[in-house]
């Protein structure tokens, strides 16, 4: 217990967690060419980032859903007995692309990664801030909080009081990653969004009515 204000209190942190669904997964597709020539590579990854960009809009990914997240252009070398030579110049792009159906995600992979030779990684699964679970969550959470007080409480014969203050802590949230490579095949990549922990903390604090 801590004192508030001259009169006895308690402070309790109340604690909920729910599993369910995401509704949000994040990929990363990444185009790379090496060439001998800077300007060679580069036109190269232009040329496939165009025709990803033609891909995701056949499969109705809306632009406001991608970003462009690397753009690099280095010459690499290789080590030997006799110094270092140039193995050529690797241009590459990076590009995130945000999606919500599962469906979607299998055949995007396997697209991008048959036809355009692209590195994918992901999915990194999420949950949306406006997802009704954590307003769920938060709610239990409160209820967690007051239970426990209302247990501390009767073990030194106080009852509890009014609210007197409640505060959420800082969370952090696990991400799911899987990563995948390019495979071989003509079907579409099968995801499971399997369920995901949300939790919620709330520290609240309660006056004590002492006999």
């Amino acid at each position: 217990m801590e004192a508030h204000a001259g009169t006895p209190s308690i402070t309790v942190r109340g604690i909920a967690v729910i599993r369910t669904e995401p509704d949000e997964a994040s990929l990363i597709l990444t185009l790379n060419a090496l060439r001998d020539d800077p300007g060679a590579a580069l036109s190269e990854v232009a040329a496939r980032s165009n025709a990803l960009a033609a891909l995701l809009d056949e499969l109705g990914v809306a632009r406001t859903d991608r970003t462009t997240t690397g753009i690099m252009l280095e010459e690499e070398w290789d080590h030997t007995d006799q110094g270092r030579r140039s193995l050529g110049h690797r241009a590459t792009s990076r590009l995130s692309v945000r999606l919500a159906d599962p469906e979607l995600i299998g055949r995007l992979v396997t697209k991008a990664t048959s036809d355009l030779a692209a590195a994918v990684h992901g999915p990194n699964w999420m949950i949306s801030l406006d997802n009704p679970v954590r307003l769920e969550a938060a709610r239990l959470a409160a209820a967690d909080a007051r239970r426990r007080a209302e247990a501390y409480a009767e073990g030194i014969g106080a009852r509890l009081g009014r609210l007197a203050g409640l505060r959420e802590p800082g969370t952090r949230e696990p991400h799911v990653q899987t990563s995948m490579r390019a495979m071989a095949g003509h079907g579409s990549m099968h995801v499971e969004l399997g369920e995901h922990e949300i939790a919620a903390f709330v520290d609240a604090t309660f006056t004590l009515e002492l006999d």
